[in-house]
């Protein structure tokens, strides 16, 4: 029995001796973490990715043997000091940390100050109610005005009507995004086939045979040769057409339909005419002063402010008549009020007029070669530009108010940024001088002059050198205005009236809530009443719209202005030049030198009263 129980016992020693050989590597691994865990970040081999999961199987199997120790030790009721002391144990070993977890933690961290920075940045944006504003990308093109965030008002009414305002801007610029979806982007010019084909050798009658017969009924000619020349107008929504001759005859038609409202001669010569709020009523200038008619040609209001006018125009948004006289006045008429708002004196002769229909600034262009921009609560230009070296003969502005187009009786046509610098971008020279130009909504420029109108399909672009379409007038053009909503274009001749067909010039979509063509009476009468009710008010025109409803900062109130101010106070602390400091306490003793020898030493008897006498 002796010679069978000794190999046990060796190998008890054996396993002795690999057990405590196993401690002892344990103890050194625990040795190298707890004196290298704080570099533990350094690792970043490929293989610790293993041995992390080799780590993770051993520390399953651990735990699943204390827990069924745990179990066992809980139900029995007896020695209770053993199983404290395994439990202790089993707590080590969990709270022995590898190199493993050190890497989960530096993700963890990164990925905690990632979500700092994130805060951070949206916490510098505007917010709306304590909420960072998120703006699609499709809609950003749609925001009028930047969204204010109210900082540092302490009116809780204003910081809320802030916040609503914000909110309104959002909603509508994500709603226009919506409606774009549903929109006809694509507009139907004429494409040539190949390089030889050329667009411009098109004439009218070919056009109109090649598309459907109510637009070859857009084309036509009106013979009004005896009361010319002619200008005219088209309505707001593009239905209507009002002419008005220089001896004296006007109309009012509805060239779609082929009907007629009114026609009168006057028999004094009518210089301009425009359309206000709508069809109903309209201003004509004539040689004293200017009238307003309604639709059945009755005259409803006699201007005598506006007397001796050149040139009229119409601004909807603010229900303001604009009339420049050649008295050098240009007066704002409020027709929902039936007052003069303000008047104004410009100096030099006029030869053009128009308006910015993005800002309802107003341009005036003189026989100087200079156009001059005006507001009506500043007395005077608060824009000059130098275009040409002669007299300007026309003028237009694009939609989007960010281009000016002027025409020179040098024969140039000028293109201008509006934006920033007011500087020109491009200009092309013509054959013949240009007595008017227009642009349509889709930025296609038509420039009429001599018996031609030559049309540009984009102006803006330097590199087209050939005009779009070239149309033969009847007689010398000296009004032309492309027709909204419709491929039309309208040419005011000596002879009378012409329209002719542009493909593309008219924007594929309309609004029915700003200009509907097909409005019953009564969506007419909601949309007047709509329109008063959202008037603005003409102290806001300004140059830059977007200004409005922003937050000016560092303004001094009147509440500041009598408030007591602190003393700057000095601070002690700060160097000084010892240079300065000698010179100024070399300067004070000689001062006080001279008032003691003054007092003690004096040059003559002096009164007492002689401080009072005059010197």
């Amino acid at each position: 029995m002796a010679k069978d129980l000794k190999p046990i016992n060796n190998n008890k020693q054996k396993t002795s001796n690999i057990e405590t050989n196993n401690k002892n590597k344990n103890f050194n691994k625990n040795q190298t973490v707890d004196k290298h865990w704080k570099n533990a970040r350094e690792f970043n081999d490929d293989n610790d990715d293993d041995e992390d999961d080799d780590d993770e199987k051993e520390e399953k199997t651990n735990k699943q043997p204390t827990k069924n120790v745990n179990k066992k030790n809980n139900d029995s009721d007896d020695d209770d000091d053993d199983n404290e002391s395994e439990d202790d144990k089993g707590d080590k070993s969990l709270k022995k940390r590898k190199i493993s977890e050190f890497e989960n933690d530096k993700e963890d961290e990164e990925e905690s100050d990632k979500e700092d920075e994130q805060t951070t940045f949206e916490s510098n944006k505007p917010t709306i109610n304590g909420k960072p504003i998120k703006v699609p990308k499709g809609a950003r093109k749609y925001l009028k005005g930047e969204i204010v965030a109210p900082t540092g008002i302490k009116n809780p009414y204003m910081k809320t009507k802030i916040n609503k305002i914000g909110e309104l801007k959002l909603e509508s610029a994500k709603a226009a995004q919506k409606m774009e979806m549903l929109l006809q982007h694509d507009v139907g010019f004429i494409v040539p086939e190949n390089d030889r084909e050329k667009t411009y050798k098109l004439t009218q009658n070919m056009i109109a045979s090649k598309v459907d017969i109510q637009s070859s009924a857009k084309v036509f000619d009106l013979a009004l040769e005896p009361n010319g020349p002619y200008k005219f107008q088209y309505s707001k929504n593009g239905r209507y057409l009002l002419l008005a001759g220089a001896s004296g005859h006007f109309s009012m038609i509805d060239w779609q339909r082929g009907k007629k409202f009114t026609e009168r001669h006057l028999g004094s010569p009518i210089r301009d005419a425009v359309f206000l709020q709508n069809e109903t009523m309209f201003a004509l200038a004539q040689k004293k002063y200017t009238y307003i008619y309604n639709q059945d040609g009755v005259e409803m209001h006699w201007l005598k402010d506006h007397y001796d006018p050149k040139f009229l125009d119409y601004l909807p948004y603010h229900f303001l008549l604009v009339s420049a006289t050649n008295k050098g006045k240009l007066i704002y008429e409020d027709i929902s009020v039936g007052q003069k708002v303000v008047e104004s004196f410009y100096h030099g002769p006029l030869s053009a007029m128009c308006k910015n229909p993005q800002n309802g600034v107003m341009n005036l262009g003189f026989s100087t070669g200079i156009v001059q921009m005006w507001i009506p609560k500043s007395r005077n230009p608060i824009v000059k530009i130098h275009c040409h070296k002669s007299p300007i003969t026309s003028m237009a502005v694009s939609l989007s108010g960010n281009h000016l187009v002027t025409s020179g009786l040098d024969g140039m046509i000028k293109i201008f940024d509006l934006r920033n610098t007011y500087e020109e971008m491009h200009s092309f020279a013509t054959r013949f001088t240009p007595n008017a130009i227009s642009l349509s909504d889709t930025n296609v420029l038509a420039v009429a002059g001599d018996k031609k109108t030559f049309i540009w399909k984009n102006p803006f672009d330097t590199s087209i050198k050939e005009p779009y379409l070239v149309h033969q007038n009847p007689s010398y053009a000296r009004n032309v205005q492309f027709c909204p909503f419709e491929d039309v274009l309208g040419i005011g001749t000596e002879s009378g009236f012409s329209s002719i067909l542009v493909p593309g010039s008219g924007i594929a979509n309309y609004d029915s809530m700003e200009a509907d063509p097909f409005a019953s009476k009564k969506m007419k009468r909601e949309q007047d009443i709509k329109a008063l009710l959202e008037k603005i008010p003409h102290d806001m025109i300004t140059l830059d719209p977007n200004v409005i409803g922003t937050i000016q900062q560092d303004v001094k109130t009147d509440e500041n202005k009598h408030r007591r101010q602190d003393k700057p106070r000095v601070d002690r602390n700060r160097q000084f030049d010892p240079k300065k400091l000698e010179e100024i306490k070399q300067k004070n003793k000689e001062r006080k030198e001279k008032l003691e020898s003054e007092i003690l030493n004096p040059s003559s008897n002096k009164s007492a009263l002689s401080r009072f006498e005059r010197k």
